[in-house]
């Protein structure tokens, strides 16, 4: 199955089926993980060997279980047994990722970026997923730190896919929030 496909799949999902399985949380130590991201896994059924892997990011005000519930990419793994799942939550009370700090914004600094980038390594040393077959998807604060992984670690990630998000660093600076990147007022280009 393509890159592009895969993540397709991924994004196109619908629906309102129940996944086979449950979350499980990921309690080993998956490696350097400063802020404290809680990490969650879902594996369907049948999972083939050497699978691929999709770190799904949830939107503000979300947690792991709420983009599990109402997303329906877990249905997909069950459907297509190619690929699993790591759910993250973001340590932030509101539920929001760092997505401006420079830790975040910088490989191997810190910040929730270090802790999903240390999952996406222990996934390919300790689960048998290829480097080649590991993705990243979010929506809204997800999709900006999909954004974030893209810019910081270019090296551990095929592709992603983010939905209603800015660019990277757009958000950068003190502040949770910038209202000068919401409102377009902060141009990115590659």
């Amino acid at each position: 199955m393509t890159s592009l496909r895969l993540i397709t799949l991924a994004v196109c999902a619908s629906g309102a089926l129940a996944a086979q399985n449950q979350l499980v949380q990921v309690t080993a130590n998956f490696g350097s993980n400063p802020t404290g991201v809680k990490m969650y896994t879902y594996r369907p059924n049948g999972l083939v060997a050497n699978p691929a892997l999709i770190i799904a990011m949830h939107y503000c005000t979300g947690t792991a279980q709420a983009y599990f519930t109402g997303t329906q990419y877990a249905n997909l793994a069950d459907t297509h047994k190619t690929f699993m799942l790591v759910y993250p939550t973001a340590p932030d009370s509101g539920g929001c990722w760092d997505v401006h700090s420079t830790e975040t914004l910088t490989h191997d600094k810190g910040g929730d970026s270090l802790g999903i980038a240390s999952i996406a390594r222990y996934a390919i040393q300790s689960w048998g997923v290829p480097k080649n077959k590991v993705f990243m998807l979010g929506g809204s604060s997800g999709a900006m730190m999909t954004n974030v992984m893209a810019g910081a670690y270019p090296d551990l990630f095929v592709a992603g896919a983010a939905m209603a998000g800015v660019p990277y660093a757009c958000f950068k600076g003190t502040s949770l929030w910038s209202s000068d990147c919401a409102q377009g007022k902060i141009i990115k280009t590659g």
